[in-house]
């Protein structure tokens, strides 16, 4: 095979003879140079895509794991309140209940302290609980414990609230305290000198003494059953009570009650004075039980268990 060369600077020409194998190897260079060459440009296109792919894929990934995070703390978020309302209805509970525990340590004199949730007594011990932010979890369920067993407390302490309610309501109707928040004993109960005669008779009652128009109150509730003048007594008023008891409040200046009314413990039924046979501005108070006088002293040193008039 000859090739001819031609060289334009002078218009000669070249002559080369190539035997076939050389040619062949040439032709085969070639191939395999422009195979190589193509190959590259192949590769290095590809590589470029597939970066280009994978880095498309890893922002995807990211924006997909921003928001799986942002989902995350949104449920967080959820649970925090979920959990964080049950605290909140548990510490209504414990307010309930120390008001209710207060109520009942200014009735019975007990110990606040007794009433008290102040000082936590369901953390702690040898089997703790696993706080965890899942629902239906251990920390969920002991907190739904913590609300029973509040609960129940409540409805205990309401059920001896209501022992203590009636027994107040039954000191409503016992006779005790003093008839006036102001004034002393001027006289006591039995035998003494009557101030008019002189003489030594039996005193019915006891005199508590102070300013006229100073308030007289009952010393129990019940029903008036004589509110007038009588001889003697001046102005009086006469309380039937349970159980047989009667009280009377005597030489009042006026009664503020009629027969028929009723009365509450502690209500001002009258205004001290000095009508009747009487040396100056008092209270005859009188007890009687299955109308036979009693000794009042007891019933007006009496402290009321539940029962709070001031």
């Amino acid at each position: 095979m000859q090739i001819v060369v031609f060289k334009s600077s002078k218009n000669k020409s070249t002559s080369y003879k190539l035997n076939g194998y050389v040619f062949i190897l040439i032709i085969i260079s070639s191939v395999i140079t422009l195979s190589y060459l193509f190959a590259s440009a192949s590769y290095i296109y590809g590589y470029k895509k597939g970066y280009s792919e994978l880095n498309d894929d890893r922002i995807s990934d990211i924006q997909k794991y921003q928001k799986e995070i942002e989902l995350v703390k949104i449920e967080n978020k959820e649970k925090i309140e979920f959990f964080s309302q049950k605290l909140i209805n548990i510490s209504s509970q414990i307010e309930n209940i120390n008001s209710l525990g207060n109520k009942l340590s200014s009735i019975t004199k007990l110990n606040k302290k007794d009433f008290s949730f102040k000082n936590p007594r369901f953390i702690g011990g040898k089997s703790k609980v696993n706080i965890e932010f899942e629902y239906n979890s251990e920390f969920e369920k002991y907190l739904d414990n913590m609300l029973l067993n509040l609960q129940k407390k409540e409805q205990d302490l309401n059920y001896v609230y209501k022992i203590i309610n009636n027994m107040e309501m039954k000191e409503q109707f016992y006779p005790s305290g003093f008839p006036s928040k102001k004034g002393y004993i001027s006289s006591n109960y039995g035998q003494r000198k009557n101030p008019f005669s002189k003489e030594t008779h039996f005193h019915k009652g006891v005199d508590i003494a102070h300013k006229t128009e100073t308030d007289i109150r009952s010393l129990a509730a019940g029903e008036v059953t004589f509110s007038g003048k009588k001889y003697g007594y001046g102005n009086l008023v006469e309380i039937s009570h349970l159980n047989g008891y009667k009280t009377r409040y005597a030489h009042n200046n006026r009664n503020l009650v009629k027969k028929g009314d009723l009365i509450k413990k502690g209500q001002v039924i009258a205004k001290m004075g000095s009508t009747g046979h009487s040396t100056g501005p008092h209270v005859h108070l009188e007890v009687l039980k299955n109308n036979k006088h009693i000794n009042p002293n007891k019933f007006i040193h009496y402290r009321d268990k539940f029962s709070n008039n001031d």
